[in-house]
């Protein structure tokens, strides 16, 4: 009988690690606290107007001076619920504004090349987001402003 309930264990086992295996870190394996900062860096020094929500809640809406940058936080657990993080951004490019609508997270779809861990850190320039690459330690161009101007 002890060997049948080794050998259950071990299939439990097996089951519990290939399932995990299939799995990103964004889908819920990175249990601790996400930081999400936004800092504006327009190399024309314009106010950059940023306006969030995280799933249904709204996050704010904030005028950042070049530089000044906004964050928060949220905790991701194992519970596989999805995260979506969206943003409207808006600036003033030589007079003319310039707007887009921009997924900065979401558990289940890749936004960005490489994974974003602990911080999901993103620069706003002139051509668009940049983001934060936590193991190299380098700033990737990933999102172009979107060329219809708009929400």
């Amino acid at each position: 009988m002890s060997s049948l309930k080794v050998n259950i264990n071990n299939i439990v086992a097996i089951f519990l690690v290939a399932s995990l295996a299939r799995f990103k870190p964004s889908l819920g394996f990175f249990a601790g606290r996400r930081h999400v900062n936004i800092v504006n860096r327009l190399e024309s020094h314009e106010p950059l107007t940023v306006h969030c929500w995280q799933n249904d809640g709204d996050l704010g809406k904030y005028n950042l001076k070049y530089e000044e940058e906004f964050r928060w936080d949220f905790m991701d657990f194992l519970t596989f619920e999805n995260v979506r993080i969206e943003c409207n951004m808006d600036f003033n490019d030589g007079g003319k504004p310039r707007r887009g609508h921009f997924l900065l997270y979401d558990t289940s779809n890749d936004v960005r090349r490489r994974e974003c861990y602990k911080w999901c850190n993103w620069s706003v320039g002139i051509y668009g987001l940049y983001a934060y690459d936590e193991i190299d330690k380098i700033w990737d161009y990933e999102i172009p402003w979107p060329s219809n101007n708009r929400f």
